[in-house]
């Protein structure tokens, strides 16, 4: 999976970079905030809580204008999501997510700059745990292979802002110890889901 995501992105930089290419490529970073509700896992309701937090990503981004109202924007990007989680027996901290992600989008403008934004997001994980960790508490994720988005882009010239919503087709499921508190796999499930606003570059 990775070897073709570092595939994807030496085809998107080629390809973009040929002159009069109905394909152009650019760079693009912005922040996202990452939204977990609460673990629907058999015990853990009660227990664990959880906080939304502030991340970031930015990476490699591209646009191939199909038609006048039809584009396909494919990305390569590093996304960084974390969020608290705390027990009502004690312990807690920062969680994160290091994950590669490459959304393939369908845009369609519909007036003006404007277009809408539809399309799947392949994720790999590339770390998990705990900020500052310590002994007492300890933090871990299966990756979640796929998901779904939908957003709005503007087209500015060489500038372009897009706002979205991720989210995935299944629940997040890991393993979590808060002092003497140890889940396992199965045990803590959690919807988690990200609104990203981005800003990009196109050459």
């Amino acid at each position: 999976m990775r070897k073709m995501i570092l595939a994807l992105a030496a085809l998107l930089i080629c390809v973009g970079a040929q002159a009069g290419s109905p394909l152009k490529w650019g760079v693009k970073a912005g922040l996202n905030y990452h939204t977990v509700g609460e673990p629907t896992s058999l015990g853990m309701k009660d227990i664990v809580e959880t906080k939304n937090r502030v991340g970031w990503h930015a990476g490699l981004q591209a646009s191939w204008q199909v038609t006048r109202m039809l584009s396909i924007d494919p990305e390569l990007v590093f996304s960084r999501n974390s969020y608290d989680l705390s027990s009502s027996l004690g312990g807690g901290g920062i969680a994160y997510l290091n994950t590669i992600e490459v959304p393939v989008i369908l845009g369609v403008r519909i007036i003006g700059p404007l277009k809408v934004q539809a399309g799947v997001n392949i994720n790999v994980m590339t770390d998990s745990g705990a900020k500052g960790e310590k002994p007492t508490f300890r933090f871990s994720s299966s990756p979640q292979a796929l998901g779904y988005l939908l957003g709005v882009g503007v087209d500015l010239g060489h500038i372009n802002v897009t706002a979205r919503y991720n989210g995935f087709f299944r629940k997040n499921e890991g393993s979590i110890a808060f002092n003497n508190l140890q889940t396992t796999d199965d045990l803590l499930k959690i919807r988690v889901s990200t609104w990203q606003l981005g800003v990009g570059f196109y050459f």
